[in-house]
């Protein structure tokens, strides 16, 4: 090679390794771009499962997930995730094994559901923004046994915030104004509550999923229940909603039946109940009960009704009439506290052969006014103190029973119910009898 062609040589190689240096400049190596990310939380509603452990593409990302709990949301790569789940600690038998095609961007809930002879997972996609004026509501069927249902707002009677959810359903969330709801559970279509859930709390920025759960078999250890998770930041936190209660009170006010007892929804709630006697207050949960009235120690059903009992309120169920025409009288029950110096003071009319009468003092000034039989006035203020009563034929000045000297105390709540027959004798003979209400609570 010539001088001239070793120069042009030199003069290539300079110009390749200057241009090479010049590219390595303005086009680095670029990392591996890090997949997109999404966010997953697993809750566990097998009823009968143990604690599980979850597998992601083969290895355990979350372990010892016990009935009832939620993992809390977990950040996993976008794209299609193994999922397997086993008894916690070991890794067989894998109990379900699925493939899950996540999105970037995304939040899921995977729910194991169902027994655990038939665990089954179910997906369903979170919205987790939040509305600063209102709450966030979403409901899932995980009960197996339960039918479709409705939930509604306050009783069966309720307007419907979810309707016709069957086994394994996921409802989309609603908003719906913040504050403190009393949620009926009925099937589907029914007015009939299976529940009504008391006092539960829905606050402005927060999205809950309601989740109901266990079985209706009464022959299990897992019982049907509604628990709300929180599904906010870790979407672990969760609190179990509690069936609302109702105070019943039963007076048995048939002047020839023999005792009774009492059943409510088939189950003994008293038993060996005798004219005049009441039960006292017993708290059960609220909602449409079925109330027999049995004689005592017998299967013999003389009172079969269905009566709504409102979350949280009080009631007096009497049995009335004689033997023959027995049926329920149900009254509400105020027992609003009274006024300092003040009793509350009601009438009821429950002998069932005698006239509408007054309820008067000696001098004749009228306290209650023409109640007939079945009647009964509100609870109404008197000064605490000493009454002379009398019970007269309405609206004349004969006087059907003398009620003698009645004292009232402050801040008590009575009511005096007319009892037996009018030409009645021994227990059934034409009386009065007092229950002081608010001592029986």
């Amino acid at each position: 090679m010539n001088k001239l062609s070793k120069l042009f040589a030199l003069l290539f190689l300079s110009l390749f390794i200057v241009v090479s240096c010049s590219d390595d400049e303005e086009t680095p190596i670029q990392p591996t771009p890090t997949p997109e990310e999404s966010s997953v939380r697993v809750i566990h509603a097998s009823y009968d499962a143990p604690a599980v452990d979850i597998w992601v593409d083969g290895a355990v990302a979350i372990s010892n997930l016990s009935y009832g709990e939620s993992s809390g949301y977990a950040v996993l790569p976008s794209g299609t995730r193994n999922i397997k789940v086993s008894p916690t600690g070991a890794s067989s038998p894998i109990v379900i094994d699925v493939d899950l095609t996540i999105d970037a961007n995304s939040e899921y809930t995977v729910l194991a559901t169902d027994q655990l002879s038939n665990i089954t997972p179910i997906v369903a996609v979170d919205q987790r923004a939040i509305n600063t004026s209102k709450a966030k509501i979403r409901f899932i069927h995980a009960s197996p046994d339960a039918p479709a249902v409705d939930i509604k707002v306050e009783d069966g009677m309720g307007a419907a915030l979810f309707g016709n959810v069957s086994f394994q359903d996921v409802k989309d969330y609603i908003e719906v104004d913040a504050g403190t709801y009393n949620l009926a559970v009925t099937p589907a279509g029914s007015t009939q509550e299976v529940v009504i859930l008391g006092n539960v709390p829905l606050t402005s920025g927060l999205v809950y999923t309601v989740l109901a759960r266990g079985t209706l078999d009464a022959s299990d250890s897992v019982p049907f229940e509604v628990r709300t998770f929180v599904d906010n930041e870790a979407g672990n936190a969760f609190v179990d909603l509690m069936a609302a209660t109702t105070n019943v009170k039963v007076v048995h006010a048939s002047p020839d039946a023999p005792a009774v007892d009492l059943l409510v929804n088939d189950a003994i709630a008293g038993s060996g109940l005798a004219f005049p006697n009441n039960t006292g207050y017993l708290n059960i949960t609220a909602g449409t009960k079925n109330v027999k009235v049995n004689v005592a120690g017998t299967s013999t059903t003389v009172i079969n009704a269905d009566v709504l009992f409102n979350a949280y309120n009080n009631y007096s169920v009497y049995a009335v009439d004689a033997a023959a025409n027995i049926a329920p009288l149900v009254i509400e029950d105020d027992l609003t506290v009274p006024a300092s110096g003040k009793a509350h003071v009601r009438f009821i009319h429950l002998s069932p052969d005698a006239p509408a009468v007054d309820i008067t003092l000696t001098d004749g000034t009228i306290i209650f006014g023409n109640n007939s039989f079945k009647d009964f006035t509100a609870f109404t203020p008197l000064d605490a103190g000493s009454y002379d009563l009398q019970v007269r034929v309405a609206g004349t000045s004969t006087v059907a029973l003398e009620l003698g000297t009645i004292t009232v105390t402050e801040g008590n709540i009575y009511t005096v119910f007319a009892k037996g027959f009018l030409n009645g004798t021994g227990d059934q003979a034409l009386g009065a009898e007092i229950i002081v209400n608010n001592q029986l609570l």
